[in-house]
């Protein structure tokens, strides 16, 4: 299914039920199934584009449903949902079995069960007192009387373009625990969230034998959803490694996927994607953003209303742009394809550009969280407590650490960067079709976070699995400027140190340095008479946390305009925290 809501305790014409099925209506659903008994209402959704729901109801009242890509034992759709059913017992552990993202909905012994898959990419959204649950920020924000704008959250989603750990822009509103479930029953809501166990130690074995590994689990994976999907694939294509192992990966398991990229015909992306198209035959589908039409001032309005119901409110770059994804989320997934996302293929290469060793939580948050500069900021920002905040999300995923072991840095990677970033990109494009994460699957991030670093710099452990995969495709060049067919030059290798000798203490202040000589690139859509026409009361929230004459980053002020936006949608009874 594309979309789902539960309310507890309420039925199907009741006021908070009415109010979220309005909402998914203006998002654009079609009617859904509605499942009713006297724990909870529970409403269904189809996919986007389509008429029926992932939905299995029994005769003795239970059901079991699923949002998003549910693979279950070799199985998909309504089999995977009796597979699954049959199994169960209250015991979720069952879903290491899984494949892909979703949430998943059941009902059996007298309690409906509400969780997402082992690595929580797909986002299940709560209200403090667990009435609603849904796949959509927008629907259970709806639910919230006087909603109150979290801070932190504010300054998290300006600064990284997501809000981290298990939060949401509003205090009253959060995301399913990774490996959590919510368990229903007769007058009672309960969460029960296990404690995850970060990896502590790499491994020891020889560098032969991890690659033989590795490769064995990126086989069984990609074996498996060519197996379902039949050629019924799509994915990107780019000059870098993780998208080039996707391809490599589909192809050594004799998969003919369709084949894109982004970019106009000059892009070294096009330039390299393209070589590779021509030498190998394959198709390549060229997606040029920069030909999209200029909608006139007076239309602009209407579109912002558009982007932020169909992405659920907000995605990373905000919704003050002119791009609609919509009709590319549709194309990728047509026909029952299954679309997949290269977003986390960097658990194989060093991500954080650090050198071996362990690190306190400040310093992970010094090389990679610290793209703001305070002056732009109001006395409401207090870095100490920005910073705090971050830690205190980080130690809720890894438990009580003062210093993280370098398996446990390479699994925060996944478990708390990419499950925020990627997982609520995920959730939205969800809602069209069928799509995956290959290497956010969690066998592939146990396995990779613990390959030692030293063999991850340079991208050199990543090449070496394309080269095994396909070294026809390995041999073309990369955005490297080489070709992935050999060891990384010792010009790339001297470019890479000189990041990874900058001490972490000194990279929170790279951003800082670089902010006052930047100038707002606005485009036409940041351009104030789009604001003015977009927000014609002007920017008044915001003015609460930023200075907006300071403002000299586009990403910073589109997320900006956005959140102005999205309170101004929340009504007259949102409340800014102070």
């Amino acid at each position: 299914m594309g979309m789902f809501f539960l309310i507890r305790g309420e039925p199907p014409a009741g006021a908070k039920a009415q109010a979220a099925a309005r909402v998914c209506a203006e998002m654009g659903f079609l009617q859904p199934t509605i499942l009713q008994d006297d724990i909870a209402t529970l409403f269904i959704y189809p996919k986007r584009g389509q008429e029926r729901a992932n939905v299995v109801s029994l005769p003795n009242g239970d059901f079991v449903a699923a949002c998003g890509t549910f693979l279950f034992r070799q199985k998909m759709g309504e089999v995977a949902l009796r597979t699954f059913y049959e199994a169960f017992d209250g015991n979720f552990s069952l879903l290491e079995d899984s494949l892909c993202a979703f949430a998943l909905i059941i009902k059996k012994h007298g309690r409906i069960f509400i969780t997402s898959d082992p690595a929580g990419l797909h986002h299940v959204f709560r209200d403090s007192n667990n009435e609603i649950a849904s796949s959509s920020y927008l629907v259970t924000s709806s639910s919230i009387e006087h909603p109150t704008v979290a801070k932190q959250s504010v300054f998290e989603y300006v600064f990284q373009g997501v809000v981290s750990g298990n939060a949401t822009l509003l205090t009253e509103v959060s995301v399913l625990p990774i490996g959590a479930s919510l368990v229903f029953e007769r007058g009672a809501a309960n969460l029960n969230a296990p404690r995850l166990a970060p990896p502590v130690e790499p491994w020891t074995t020889s560098r032969a034998d991890l690659l033989d590994r590795g490769m064995a689990e990126l086989d069984a994976y990609f074996r498996a959803i060519n197996l379902l999907f039949q050629n019924r694939i799509t994915c990107a294509l780019s000059g870098g490694f993780d998208s080039r192992l996707i391809l490599a990966m589909l192809r050594r398991c004799g998969c003919d996927p369709r084949v894109y990229v982004y970019g106009d015909h000059n892009d070294q992306d096009v330039v390299l994607a393209s070589a590779m198209a021509r030498g190998e035959g394959f198709r390549l589908k060229i997606l040029d953003k920069g030909t999209a039409r200029i909608v006139a001032v007076e239309q602009f309005p209407a579109l912002v209303a558009h982007n932020y119901l169909w992405n659920d409110g907000y995605l990373h770059g905000g919704i003050f742009h002119g791009t609609t994804e919509e009709a590319e989320r549709a194309d990728r997934t047509a026909g029952g394809a299954i679309g997949l996302n290269g977003g986390g293929g960097e658990i194989f290469r060093n991500f954080f550009y650090l050198p071996d060793g362990s690190y306190s939580p400040r310093q992970i948050l010094w090389s990679f969280y610290s793209r703001f500069d305070p002056r732009i900021c109001t006395d409401r920002f207090d870095t100490e407590r920005y910073y705090e905040e971050l830690e205190r999300k980080m130690l809720d995923v890894t438990g009580p650490m003062k210093r993280f072991p370098r398996p446990t840095v390479e699994w925060l990677y996944h478990r708390f960067r990419c499950r925020s970033w990627d997982g609520r990109t995920n959730t939205v494009n969800s809602q069209y079709g069928f799509t995956a994460l290959p290497y956010l699957q969690p066998r592939i991030t146990a396995f990779a976070a613990r390959i030692p670093i030293r063999w991850k710099n340079h991208g050199a452990f990543e090449a070496e699995l394309i080269r095994t995969a396909d070294p026809r495709l390995a041999s073309y060049p990369s955005t490297r400027q080489h070709s992935l067919a050999a060891p990384p030059t010792m010009k790339a290798r001297i470019g890479d140190f000189t990041t990874l000798l900058r001490p972490t203490w000194l990279r929170r202040f790279s951003y800082r340095a670089k902010r006052p000589w930047m100038k707002l690139e606005t485009g036409p859509y940041l351009a104030r008479p789009y604001v003015e026409a977009a927000l014609p009361e002007g920017v008044e929230a915001m003015r609460a946390y930023f200075e907006l004459d300071r403002v000299s980053d586009a990403d910073h002020m589109a997320r900006i305009l956005t959140l102005e936006y999205l309170i101004r949608r929340l009504g007259s009874g949102v409340r800014l925290e102070t």
